[in-house]
């Protein structure tokens, strides 16, 4: 590890130790060696995966790749466009709404743009100053004419089945279509911090934007919801994407497998710094509270210990208690004060049917975080034997998620679907997912094994 990797992470344990304490930092410090690890390990294994091009496709659906630009390094600028360049899949153009206070990216643009032998076929407005990301990016979004818009940061790159990947899904009934990612640090030459994201999961984008790159939505779908706003500059896509998800239905938002998607380091960057664009993640969380704001719904959103990453305390929401009824297993023990206000109060949310806890057991290891099947249909606990002070991947062992199933000895279900209520917790929340509720999962909702 190099100095300046060092010196970097004793920054980020600092600013960790100052939100949120002395204790806590200690188990961030116990888990960030062991994320540590885990990215070396994957650093070897991206550097081994052959680019994987498939045959080159030149029709049928024209997509327009939007990408705001303002004074990035050059290097990395024609490295995202190399990478367009080299896509399999041939029928989009590339638009480019410029607020950068110099010529360098137009003389670039000029270049690809005037050889015949390039064939890129590019769209460039020069704006004249930074209108800011979301306007920026709403400039390129006018000058579109794909019916799919491609959303790329201006020093990122894709891999060169990238939009092929995206067109296959499109064809397959998608309007809005993601991918997994990781970052690349180009200065050590490596990849690091793979997300490898689940499907479609509203409570985990209410719980942080883990959707991100690479994004395509239907271009009529933008328009629809009125762009992007400028109050959530740096957490545009995430306000957008909560938006969509109030009328875009869940089956025709999909999630390709596969990391395709590669977010540079840079010291401006969110991706090597996080402390680079506090305002994000502040405007990360209002986005969220307009979300509920939108829905008549009171709910409080606050921050986690991880930054742009959010809790949604219910407590206060108007449900009723009569709409739900809480089974709790007289051998657990309540960690979490007004844990019965906060399960009750996730059904203000019409969609909710059950709302599942954390179980730990008596040495804090968890029992219980939401369960899944695996790949051969074994049922599962997610995140399972971890200590429930550990984030886990992502974070997500700590964030409210939907879930395959909860434990039968924690939850709260909607009144009305008690007649489903069973000792088989996977075929009683199977039943409740085909009526159209969800099924979900809070962790900071914690009972302890006596």
């Amino acid at each position: 590890m190099d100095i300046d990797s060092i010196r970097q992470g004793i920054e980020k344990l600092k600013d960790y130790t100052e939100r949120n304490g002395a204790k806590a930092a200690v188990f961030r410090a116990l888990e960030g060696i062991r994320e540590g690890s885990e990215n070396r390990r994957y650093s070897r294994e991206a550097l081994m995966i052959p680019e994987s091009i498939g045959r080159r496709e030149d029709g049928g659906i024209f997509l327009s790749l939007i990408i705001p630009v303002f004074e990035p390094d050059m290097d990395d600028f024609a490295h995202l466009l190399d990478s367009i360049l080299s896509q399999s899949y041939t029928d989009f153009e590339v638009v480019i709404a410029d607020g950068s206070g110099n010529d360098n990216i137009e003389n670039v643009v000029r270049i690809y743009d005037e050889d015949p032998d390039i064939g890129l076929r590019i769209k460039y407005r020069r704006l004249g100053s930074n209108k800011g990301i979301s306007e920026n990016t709403n400039e390129a979004v006018r000058e579109a004419e794909g019916e799919y818009l491609v959303f790329l940061d201006h020093d990122d790159f894709i891999e060169p089945d990238a939009l092929s990947e995206t067109v296959r899904a499109i064809r397959e009934g998608a309007d809005i279509v993601y991918t997994d990612e990781d970052k690349y640090d180009g200065l050590r030459d490596r990849y690091i911090s793979v997300n490898r994201k689940p499907g479609f999961n509203l409570d985990l984008l209410l719980s942080n934007n883990y959707i991100c790159h690479m994004l395509t939505v239907k271009k009529e779908l933008v328009e629809r919801a009125g762009l992007f706003r400028p109050e959530y500059d740096g957490a545009q896509d995430h306000d957008m994407l909560l938006r969509l998800s109030e009328t875009v239905p869940r089956e025709r938002i999909a999630h390709i497998p596969k990391v395709l998607y590669h977010w540079r380091i840079t010291k401006r960057s969110t991706a090597g710094n996080p402390g680079a664009k506090l305002y994000a993640y502040d405007n990360g969380r209002k986005a969220v509270e307009d979300y509920f704001r939108r829905r008549g719904i009171k709910a409080s959103v606050e921050n986690s210990p991880h930054r742009g990453f959010f809790h949604t305390d219910y407590r206060d929401a108007q449900s009723g208690a009569g709409e739900s009824c809480i089974f709790l297993d007289k051998r657990l023990v309540p960690l979490t004060p007004d844990y019965e206000r906060q399960l009750r109060g996730f059904f203000s949310r019409k969609e909710v049917g059950i709302v599942g806890a954390r179980i730990i057991g008596r040495s804090g290891r968890t029992l219980s975080n939401g369960f899944k099947r695996d790949e051969y249909g074994r049922r599962v606990p997610e995140y399972g034997k971890i200590d429930y002070r550990f984030s886990g991947y992502m974070h997500r062992a700590s964030m409210a998620r939907e879930t395959e199933a909860v434990s039968i000895h924690a939850f709260a279900v909607r009144r009305e679907l008690l007649p489903l209520v069973s000792g088989d917790t996977f075929a009683m929340c199977e039943r409740v997912c085909k009526l159209g509720y969800s099924v979900i999962v809070d962790p900071e909702i914690i009972f302890r094994l006596r």
